[in-house]
Formats: C-alpha cells, structure tokens, sequence
C-alpha cells in the first residue's frame, strides 16, 4: 500500500517564517562582534525565504527559513543570542556564566 504523502503547502511556509520571525524577536546580542554578524546573515535568510514565497518557490523558502531559523539555535549555543522570551522556539537554552548551553533534550 502507498503512502499518500502531502506536498509543501504555501501555508506550512507561512507558518515557519512567522515562527523564526517570532524566535528572531526573542533573542538580545552577547557578543556583539560576532553576534551582529551571524544576525544580519539570519535576517537576509529570512528576506530570501520571504521574496522565494512571494515568488511561488515554496521549496527555497522553507529551505531559507528553515536554515535562519538554525542559525539562530547555533547563535544561541555558541553564545552569541540569549533568549529573552518563547524558549519553546529554540533548541537550545541560555546558559547563564558556564559552559555551553544547554539542549533541551
């Protein structure tokens, strides 16, 4: 028996851009040298995936959002974000003065 499987819907991505948009106001820069980096790059993931959805390439935007949305969990366990608010958001947890940050698995 085949397994009927759905296709990527406009809605899905819809949901997964505000989803990293909302994860993306929750963060405050640690490191401002490198932080500022990595959040101009995530925030021109998030303009790409945008402008592939308005475009009707649903695979390019979930593909670009779903990697801003990863590069905000790198900045969190490397240290540069802290999470402010919505930690369900995010893989990682802050860490506080030690060690690197925490996986919430």
């Amino acid at each position: 028996m085949a397994v009927k499987r759905k296709g990527l819907t406009k809605s899905y991505v819809e949901k997964s851009l505000d989803k990293t948009a909302t994860a993306l106001n929750s963060i405050g820069l640690i490191n401002e040298n490198e932080g500022r980096e990595l959040l101009d790059m995530i925030q021109r993931y998030v303009s790409d995936a945008q402008h592939f959805l308005e475009k009707g390439n649903l695979v390019a935007a979930f593909g670009a959002i779903e990697y801003a949305h990863g590069l905000l969990d790198a900045g969190v366990y490397a240290g540069y974000f802290k999470i402010l608010r919505n930690e369900d958001l995010f893989v990682f947890r802050n860490t506080g003065t030690s060690g690197k940050n925490k996986s919430r698995n």
